[in-house]
C-alpha cells in the first residue's frame, strides 16, 4: 500500500526525529520532509508529494495561521494538524475555523497520535489510501458518532449547529430565545451525549458530521 507522506514544521529538529520514530514501522504514514522556515513550505510541497502536514503553532518566521493562509491562497488541499503544548480552547477553535484539520498535544501517547492522524486521513482520503483494518475501524467510529448525533433532541441539534457556526453563547441565546445559562446547560448535555471532553473535540465532531449548519 502507498504510504501517506508527512511534512513536519517545527523549530526543533528533535520533533522531526520523534515523529520519524513514531512512524518507523507504520504501514500508513511516512515522514519525508522537515522544515522550520515558512518560505520553504511551498517549495517542499511543489517538489514532492505531501499528504499531511504537522506543524507547531509558532516557528522561526511565522505561525500556523500563515501556513493556512498560504494553503488557501495557493489552493493547497492538504490536511494540516497542529502540534502544540497549549490548551487554549478559544485559540484551538479559531484555528479549526481557519482550516486546521485537528490537534495533537505533546503529552499524548504514540497510540493516540496515530489514532488521531488516521481519523484525519480517513476523512480526507477515505478508503483509497488506507488499509482494510483502518477503514473498518474508522467506518465504525463514523457510524457510532452518527448514532450519537441522532440521539440529540431538536433543540440540542439547533444549539450544536449554531455553536459549529462560531456563534457565541449570547448569540445562540438571542437566536433561540433562551437565556445564556440554558445555552450552557445544553452544551454540557450535548458534550455528555456525544462523549467528548472539550469544545475543541465537539467542534471537530460537528465539522465531520454536520453538512448543513443551522
Amino acid at each position: 500500500m502507498k504510504k501517506l507522506k508527512i511534512l513536519i514544521i517545527d523549530t526543533n529538529p528533535i520533533i522531526n526525529i520523534g515523529f520519524k520514530s513514531i512512524f518507523k514501522n507504520s504501514v500508513i504514514f511516512e515522514v519525508v520532509a522537515f522544515t522550520y522556515k515558512k518560505n520553504e513550505i511551498n517549495e517542499i510541497i511543489n517538489q514532492q508529494e505531501i499528504n499531511l502536514v504537522i506543524s507547531e503553532i509558532n516557528f522561526k518566521d511565522g505561525d500556523v495561521k500563515d501556513i493556512l493562509k498560504l494553503f488557501k491562497k495557493n489552493n493547497i488541499d492538504i490536511p494540516l494538524v497542529v502540534f502544540t503544548s497549549e490548551s487554549n480552547e478559544n485559540k484551538s477553535i479559531n484555528l479549526l475555523k481557519s482550516g486546521a484539520s485537528g490537534f495533537i498535544t505533546k503529552n499524548l501517547r504514540k497510540k493516540s497520535i496515530k489514532r488521531i492522524l488516521q481519523d484525519i486521513a480517513f476523512t480526507k482520503y477515505g478508503s483509497k489510501e488506507l488499509n482494510k483494518y483502518t477503514r473498518l475501524k474508522n467506518r465504525f467510529n463514523f457510524d457510532y458518532n452518527t448514532e450519537k448525533l441522532n440521539s440529540l433532541s431538536k433543540r440540542e441539534l439547533e444549539v450544536l449547529k449554531l455553536f459549529f457556526r462560531g456563534k457565541r453563547n449570547i448569540e445562540i441565546s438571542e437566536k433561540l430565545n433562551i437565556n445564556q445559562k440554558t445555552v450552557n446547560t445544553y452544551i454540557t448535555r450535548i458534550m455528555k451525549k456525544l462523549e467528548v471532553n472539550s469544545k475543541t473535540d465537539l467542534f471537530l465532531l460537528a465539522r465531520k458530521h454536520i453538512k448543513q449548519p443551522y
